[in-house]
């Protein structure tokens, strides 16, 4: 067990399972309470919350649908109230959209950019206030490639991701002189159970074809630069976006 995050509380948003688990594992493996965020899985948070504990961390799950600003923002409260305070945000839950522009829907499109973009703007809106008073904090937003790039066939979620990255950067700028760091990843294809189905696909053999590295990448591998922004060891680092992505983006 390390100590990089000892007697810090980290927020992990879709921690039940793939990059968010492993950030909510690594976390407590630091020495972190880890507040473990879900909606639909709660045997999945309690798994996630074991593998916090056996790693030597301790901490709590909480159930929040973040396609609900409010219930997005009440999230934080109630880790607040749990807790005392927030020194780590991890903005990790997202919802995929794969399909042509014109058959995207407006209940669809709603739903991504509430998921991937707006939970973020009230989970921040939410945990910023008691950083800023104590001159500390660390956010980290998991953005996406496609983001950076865009891609066809996948609007709403890559107008979801370029603005959170833009969020990241805003943030950063306004937060940074009262001591509070936001940062982003911004990963490439990742094998997760939510995207295991896609990988051998045309899509994700196109996807795996942009890659220099020959491969996906895994959850663990994007938890460890999500818990590189959350320590001290990234004390420099605010407004940045790190690309575990096995080279398929290039800046």
């Amino acid at each position: 067990m390390g100590d990089a995050l000892a007697g810090r509380v980290v927020l992990v948003t879709g921690s039940s399972r793939g990059i968010g688990a492993e950030v909510a594992a690594k976390a407590g493996a630091e020495g972190a309470t880890v507040a473990i965020h879900y909606h639909r899985s709660p045997d999945g948070a309690e798994r996630t919350l074991a593998r916090v504990r056996e790693a030597g961390g301790d901490g709590a799950s909480f159930a929040a649908n973040l396609q609900d600003g409010d219930a997005a923002q009440a999230l934080v409260e109630a880790v607040l109230a749990r807790f005392g305070r927030v020194d780590g945000l991890v903005n990790n839950a997202g919802l995929t959209q794969v399909g042509p522009f014109l058959g995207l829907e407006p209940d669809e499109w709603d739903a991504v950019i509430a998921t991937d973009l707006t939970a973020a703007y009230r989970t921040c809106r939410a945990a910023l206030p008691s950083m800023a008073e104590r001159g500390s904090g660390s956010i980290v937003n998991v953005a996406s490639r496609l983001g950076q790039m865009g891609i066809a066939e996948s609007a709403a979620y890559s107008a979801a991701k370029a603005g959170l990255i833009g969020l990241t950067r805003s943030l950063a700028r306004e937060f940074g002189p009262r001591g509070v760091r936001i940062n982003a990843v911004a990963p490439g294809f990742t094998i997760t159970e939510m995207t295991a189905g896609l990988a051998d696909t045309e899509t994700g053999r196109k996807r795996l074809a942009d890659m220099p590295l020959g491969r996906f990448g895994r959850a663990d591998e994007v938890a460890d630069a999500v818990l590189f922004l959350l320590s001290d060891a990234s004390s420099l680092f605010t407004g940045q976006t790190l690309n575990p992505n096995a080279g398929g983006y290039m800046p």
